[in-house]
């Protein structure tokens, strides 16, 4: 007797591909949330195997993406950071076997550098809008524990578990940077990187406030909970990157608003950014009296050396340093992730002192293939925010722009190649970036769900356009 086959319908396998790597990505964005409290609370003895615990779902959704032939059609912006890969791939071949470079370091370099680069184009084929703005809501929704988690890191003393975790020798345990006196610098579920959580959670709470999107009751609830929420947490943050973050990416989605034509719903949220602004100022005042004044201190202290308050010293110096190095960096560089800060964790000794991410692509690749990975992450940069531009403006929905406005700083001369954290952001939010902007068949066809609800008929786009109806 023949087996009998059931047949499949190819749209149907094709949904439940698409949906099975939505799935994964929203994995490695959720481990990307939590790789902190494992390394501090959870796994202490495992930290350093666990920093690289989204590499294995990263190979498995290119796997996958190969095997179901769900790769996008590549654009020249993808195949030029493929062939920048390959060119990676054969210079640190090179420094293995003629600069003495040890072979760990060279494939840990190009992780940092290449490993996620495709990840994004993936997601731009595979996830929705619809999983997007999923995911944009429990991000919001995991803000309201943050405030109270990193409260508590604030006040708490630098050796408490809340701060430096549950490890027993200094290999395993995690220094707080400190504020000023006896209080910490927060940072919330992760080891580094709270700021980044807090400016992208914001872009995300400013897209939906502009929109109006959530529509059922309980979202409409927690909207306005989750942003408060965010914000008293960046006030006791006691992290000047995320104020700075905060307040770039604050300017990117109110420039979005007004793109996107919610001029009514971005004034408005104007006039409450200044109500919740004396808010916070009373809250300066007397409960987080101390935290703010501790902020004050540090912040005061480090103006002296930075060039102000806004530390333009010291910006201009990161824009700038790469060139002087270009002068004694061989050709070749000094080795593929011999700038990195695991190299010098590990006692070796730098060559090269690279804290900004431009001085380290000179080190790493010498000054010819670090110049092409430098010109690459600003043609990205270019590349992304004209879509979203374009996007913002033609499709009525300031989601994409705002998101670029957490993005801009991270790619533009963020230490993507040099810190876990950051990498994992910029790549992973490149990719919502990407989805956020694409449009789908309807939009491209004029659909009338693109036009703000605040346009009049002779404000639309579409006025006198058989394509639509408009009331």
């Amino acid at each position: 007797m023949k087996p009998v086959y059931k047949q499949v319908n190819p749209t149907d396998l094709f949904d439940k591909r698409k949906k099975r790597l939505t799935q994964l990505i929203i994995f490695i964005y959720i481990l990307l949330l939590f790789e902190g409290a494992m390394r501090k609370w959870v796994f202490p003895s495992q930290g350093r195997i666990l920093y690289f615990i989204r590499d294995p779902f990263v190979l498995l959704a290119y796997f996958l993406a190969f095997r179901y032939s769900l790769w996008p059609k590549p654009n020249f912006v993808f195949l030029l950071g493929i062939l920048l890969g390959g060119m990676g791939a054969l210079l640190g071949l090179f420094q293995i076997l003629f600069s003495e470079q040890a072979p760990l370091f060279v494939f840990y370099g190009l992780r940092n550098y290449f490993l996620y680069l495709p990840l994004p184009f993936l997601m731009e084929r595979v996830l929705s809008k619809e999983s997007l703005k999923k995911i944009g809501k429990w991000t919001l929704y995991l803000a309201i524990p943050m405030l109270p988690l990193c409260f508590f890191q604030v006040i708490s003393p630098p050796t408490s578990p809340i701060n430096q975790g549950f490890g027993n020798d200094p290999e395993t345990t995690y220094a707080n940077l400190g504020v000023y006196g006896e209080i910490q610098r927060a940072s919330g579920t992760f080891t580094a990187g709270l700021h980044l959580f807090l400016a992208s959670s914001l872009a995300i709470f400013m897209a939906f406030w502009i929109h109006k999107t959530l529509k059922r009751p309980i979202e409409k609830i927690l909207l306005p909970i989750s942003g408060i929420a965010l914000f008293l947490t960046i006030l006791i943050s006691g992290s000047r990157m995320a104020f700075f973050s905060c307040g770039i990416a604050l300017i990117f989605c109110l420039i979005a608003g007004y793109q996107a034509g919610f001029i009514k719903t971005t004034t408005t949220f104007i006039f409450y950014l200044l109500v919740v602004s004396v808010i916070a100022a009373f809250l300066a005042n007397t409960l987080f009296s101390p935290i703010i004044e501790a902020m004050i201190q540090r912040w005061t202290g480090a103006s002296e050396y930075e060039g102000g308050f806004l530390a333009i010293e010291r910006i201009g110096a990161d824009l700038v340093r790469f060139i002087e190095n270009m002068d004694f960096v061989p050709f070749w560089g000094y080795g593929i992730g011999s700038g990195s800060n695991a190299y010098g964790i590990l006692g070796n000794e730098l060559a090269v002192y690279a804290e900004d991410d431009w001085s380290r692509h000179i080190v790493d690749f010498g000054p010819f293939l670090g110049l092409l990975y430098l010109f690459y992450r600003q043609l990205l940069l270019f590349y992304v925010g004209f879509k979203c531009w374009q996007s913002t403006r033609k499709l009525h929905d300031p989601f994409p722009l705002c998101l670029f406005g957490f993005l801009c700083p991270v790619l533009f001369n963020g230490q993507i190649s040099g810190q876990g954290t950051l990498n994992g952001y910029n790549w992973l939010f490149i990719g919502f970036c990407l989805v956020a902007s694409k449009m789908t068949f309807q939009e491209k066809q004029g659909h009338c769900s693109a036009i703000p609800a605040n346009l009049t008929q002779k404000e639309s786009p579409y006025y006198g356009s058989s394509r639509v109806n408009l009331p």
